[in-house]
């Protein structure tokens, strides 16, 4: 079972009064009924050695003599103080050091700390404050108190300021929202100091549903969760004068800032939102995004789509029953280039994108390699001189790059699925580099180009019947083109 450990700088008494700061921080605590288990107190040379304090029967002794006794009185075992020495000054680094290195290798876990403030210089009390919040991560020491007492008139009176440093776990909570997107913290802050304020509690709600549905992949949630955040970031927290409802409004102006680009991007939110995830290393999120909504974004933007030759090849594909008709097209026009080798189609077929051709590779998983761009434009030369996709001749630049961008997300999700290219001896510059960085940078080429055709219109060649971006395949049956 874990004990009541109480911090403290001991103070020297100071002889124009007749008790000492540090009791007040005791008597504060008995009275709470948290009477300490454990008294560590940093005690420096001056409190250990120096016989400054007059006792009733005339003689002196040290301030630390005198809080020994002090406890006595107020029924707290001698034994219970475990006195760290220190020297008067702890001014470098080295002697800070080794005070707190001390003061920790005495807290055991499932310790539960107070911490006195009352003696010592400034930076005493930082150190003490530090050495709390760090058995609280390492070994779940929680801190219960936070007080310092001053000398007025004959008593000292103690002054209980936790709330202030609770206030370190709204930095963290604030820390993690900036990190990874999720207010779920934040939210727990607010029910621990009593907030009840339903416009706050809905704000962290919402943003914490946002973060769910994006880690989840629910991608067909995203604009509803982000037009319930901007619906919530109208609202007007009640005011209340304490310092968290402060810097809960100034918070509130941040999350305004924070999701302004998600917010004002209507339902063409994907650069964005890809944008946000990356900043918040949600990778996989990412690219599942564009996997399922670049083929729409693209064809919403540049005109391209299936001829009739075309779309009987994609409808007879089984797999692509009651799927809208970009996701196909890009996946087989320009990812899944092998897979026409074989197929009916065969001859429009300029390079081998497969990486493992047979069964027994990488478990059974067919991996795709990547183009170049030369490849790209010849396979694309191939596709429309054989009748395959119509396109508006004057984006055929934005068209390959958007080939070659889509090839990498498809190549990146299922590498990190997977396995990297090296794990599976796949040794190749049809490979992409597996690390953060790189793929990083692939989002940010992608986000840039889907900024740059986001003012494109498509342009339909005369004589050309358009297709709905949202047409679904029905197995087998063509439309009239």
């Amino acid at each position: 079972m874990g004990r009541d450990v109480l911090l403290l700088y001991m103070s020297p008494k100071n002889p124009n009064y007749k008790t000492q700061t540090n009791e007040g921080a005791v008597r504060y605590l008995i009275k709470e009924k948290e009477t300490p288990d454990c008294i560590l107190a940093l005690c420096s040379e001056t409190v250990r050695k120096k016989a400054m304090v007059e006792m009733p029967d005339g003689s002196t002794c040290t301030t630390l003599e005198y809080f020994r006794d002090a406890l006595r009185r107020v029924g707290i075992p001698a034994e219970r103080l475990v006195v760290i020495e220190v020297p008067d000054s702890m001014d470098d680094e080295k002697k800070q050091f080794q005070a707190i290195s001390q003061l920790l290798d005495k807290i055991e876990k499932e310790d539960t700390l107070s911490i006195d403030l009352s003696g010592g210089m400034r930076d005493t009390a930082m150190l003490l404050v530090t050495a709390a919040r760090c058995m609280r991560d390492l070994r779940g020491v929680q801190t219960r108190r936070v007080i310092y007492a001053e000398l007025r008139g004959e008593e000292p009176v103690a002054h209980d300021r936790t709330q202030l440093y609770d206030l370190f776990d709204f930095v963290t909570a604030m820390d993690e929202f900036f990190s990874t997107g999720t207010a779920q913290k934040l939210k727990s802050y607010l029910w621990s100091e009593g907030e009840k304020d339903p416009v706050l509690h809905t704000l962290l709600t919402r943003i914490n549903q946002f973060s769910d549905d994006l880690a989840l992949c629910r991608v067909r949630k995203l604009n509803d969760d982000l037009n319930q955040i901007a619906q919530a970031l109208k609202e007007t927290p009640k005011k209340s004068q304490n310092l968290t409802d402060l810097f809960f409004r100034l918070l509130k102006d941040r999350f305004s800032t924070e999701f302004a680009e998600l917010l004002s991007s209507g339902e063409k939110a994907l650069p964005a939102l890809v944008s946000w995830c990356a900043k918040h290393g949600m990778y996989q999120q990412a690219l599942t995004l564009l996997c399922e909504q670049m083929p729409e974004y693209v064809c919403q933007h540049l005109f391209v789509q299936p001829t009739e030759r075309g779309w009987d090849y994609l409808a007879d594909q089984k797999q692509n029953e009651g799927k809208p008709w970009v996701y196909p097209l890009f996946h087989f026009h320009f990812c899944w280039l092998a897979l026409l080798q074989n197929g009916k189609l065969k001859e429009i077929c300029t390079t081998d994108l497969r990486l493992t051709k047979s069964k027994d590779d990488a478990g059974g998983n067919m991996l795709l390699g990547v183009a170049n761009a030369a490849e790209m434009h010849d396979y694309l030369d191939m596709v429309l001189a054989s009748d395959q996709l119509a396109i508006d001749p004057a984006i055929r630049p934005q068209l390959e790059q958007a080939a070659l961008l889509y090839q990498r997300v498809v190549k990146y999700r299922n590498q990190i699925n997977h396995a990297s290219g090296s794990d599976l001896g796949l040794l190749s510059d049809r490979v992409l580099p597996l690390d953060t960085e790189s793929i990083e940078e692939t989002l940010r080429k992608i986000t840039d180009y889907l900024h740059e055709i986001r003012p494109l219109k498509r342009n339909v060649p005369q004589g050309v019947k358009v297709l709905p971006v949202t047409k679904t395949i029905p197995s087998g049956a063509a439309p009239n083109l």
